[in-house]
């Protein structure tokens, strides 16, 4: 059963378990979150300059809008503030930073309606973390930027938590993704091209979740958990900060949600650096600077 827990005060070990069990998560604002926030929102301020930044898509042509977004998420995703505040909050946490890691952050941003989909604004479809090669034993971290409504939040299907979905993940190489689909992502205008491991049949939707938190209310969940990008019908661009952890214990005990259908090549577990000094990798790393943030 996938449970919904609002602020749960439980450790990083039972946390960790709980999301492996399929629960969602949903922690209010904290210092260290709101740290995050400010921070992304002063990198966003200062791309789009005068304008409004969640109605700027309406100011800006496509391709405006892409030559501006395209290198803040870069700076974002790169900058060592934005590592040392994730330490930050990770500590906050209560993880042990000498065991967990976590990989870059990503910024999201989702204009309104049609007007961007690909690329640096690719709307996931639905998919489980693990379809893209991460690991069962993967804990996302998501938070909004700015508050959001249900008409511009992330979509669950907490029914496919242990129900397999038909889906092209084994057609999916996260060493070939790292050396072609990554640099594509700004060319990406009017059709996002690249093999991006897609259900295979039509999802049931019945069970579609949304939660509408407030800026800097992380939701916590596992990388098995079935999501996509909801369709953004809300009258503004939505903003939202992303980032995935994995604690030595869980990997080296086997510990994580249940792999019900991905058959995807590789792993992501280069990417992911050690909390406590921002330096050493998991894994030999797949990517340094410049690393992935669509």
């Amino acid at each position: 059963m996938v449970n919904l827990l609002v602020n749960p005060h439980l450790s990083d070990s039972e946390r960790r378990g709980a999301v492996f069990n399929g629960s969602l998560l949903l922690y209010p604002r904290s210092e260290a979150t709101s740290a995050l926030v400010d921070h992304a929102r002063h990198l966003i301020a200062e791309a789009f300059g005068d304008l409004e930044p969640e109605r700027a898509q309406f100011s800006l042509k496509v391709e405006e809008f892409v030559s501006r977004v395209g290198p803040l998420k870069t700076c974002f995703t790169n900058g060592d503030t934005t590592r040392r505040l994730v330490q930050r909050l990770l500590a906050e946490a209560d993880c042990d930073l000498e065991r967990t890691y976590f990989d870059l952050p990503r910024l999201r941003v989702v204009p309104h309606g049609g007007y961007l989909t690909s690329g640096v604004s690719y709307a996931y479809k639905a998919h489980r973390d693990t379809w893209y090669a991460s690991p069962t034993c993967q804990v996302n971290w998501w938070m909004p930027v700015f508050d959001v409504s249900p008409e511009r939040a992330m979509s669950f299907f907490p029914a496919y938590f242990d129900k397999p979905a038909s889906n092209r993940s084994a057609e999916f190489d996260y060493d070939e993704w790292c050396r072609v689909g990554r640099k594509l992502a700004a060319e990406q205008i009017d059709e996002d091209t690249r093999n991006h491991p897609l259900p295979s049949e039509p999802i049931d939707t019945s069970s579609e979740l949304r939660i509408a938190g407030m800026a800097g209310e992380p939701i916590v969940f596992s990388a098995c958990q079935l999501h996509a990008t909801a369709p953004n019908v809300s009258g503004v661009t939505r903003f939202s900060v992303d980032f995935r952890t994995v604690s030595l214990d869980d990997l080296e005990l086997g510990l994580g949600g249940p792999n019900v259908d991905c058959a995807a090549t590789g792993s992501t577990l280069g990417d992911f650096i050690r909390t406590a000094d921002l330096v050493a990798h998991l894994l030999s790393p797949a990517v340094q600077e410049g690393a992935d943030v669509t």
